[in-house]
């Protein structure tokens, strides 16, 4: 059977071509996930997504390429994606442990009265309600431009989006956070 039959089968939810569609890809989807990623079980996990891809979007093959380099740039672009991902997870991981140490040892330097104590550990509730309200997008750059210290052309990279969007977003972010925070601090 021809590419193009056996796609149109999956894109009408013929499962023995679908599952056909896997077993002849699947090998060269999780080798080319685990290139990017250097780790297998994220490597097949990321393949799941390739696959449920597929099968969402068959229907989209026009037939221009050949079957096997559609989906390997389907594979390519979730890899790609899923490692973006995983970058950013660290990266607010870190920044999250190092920001949660600095508000410690604030508390610490302060004065011991219980009241500091209270202020400081209401103020770092504050701050992290604050920015975990605000969309992934705007905590993101938020973390990565003011926690991490990166400029807007490193945030642009790192999110491969343009420097202009960077610095967008940036912008949003800021303006986001600090309504957050005045709406917090004033408890209304």
């Amino acid at each position: 059977m021809n590419e193009i039959k056996l796609i149109q089968k999956v894109a009408a939810g013929d499962e023995d071509a679908f599952c056909d569609v896997v077993r002849t890809n699947r090998n060269m989807v999780i080798n080319v996930c685990y290139s990017l990623l250097n780790d297998r079980e994220k490597a097949e996990e990321t393949a799941q997504d390739v696959f449920l891809q597929i099968y969402k979007k068959a229907g989209e093959f026009q037939g221009k390429s050949k079957l096997s380099t559609w989906i390997y740039r389907i594979a390519v672009n979730h890899a790609i994606s899923a490692r973006r991902r995983d970058r950013l997870s660290k990266k607010s991981e870190i920044i999250q442990q190092k920001v949660s140490a600095d508000l410690v040892y604030l508390e610490a330097s302060k004065a011991d009265s219980p009241d500091s104590r209270l202020e400081a550990k209401e103020i770092r509730k504050i701050f992290h309600n604050a920015l975990d309200s605000l969309p992934e997008k705007q905590r993101s750059v938020i973390i990565l431009h003011k926690m991490e210290g990166l400029s807007s052309k490193e945030i642009a990279q790192i999110l491969n989006i343009s420097l202009s969007s960077a610095e967008a977003r940036i912008h949003r972010a800021k303006i986001n956070l600090k309504k957050k925070l005045s709406h917090l601090l004033s408890g209304s």
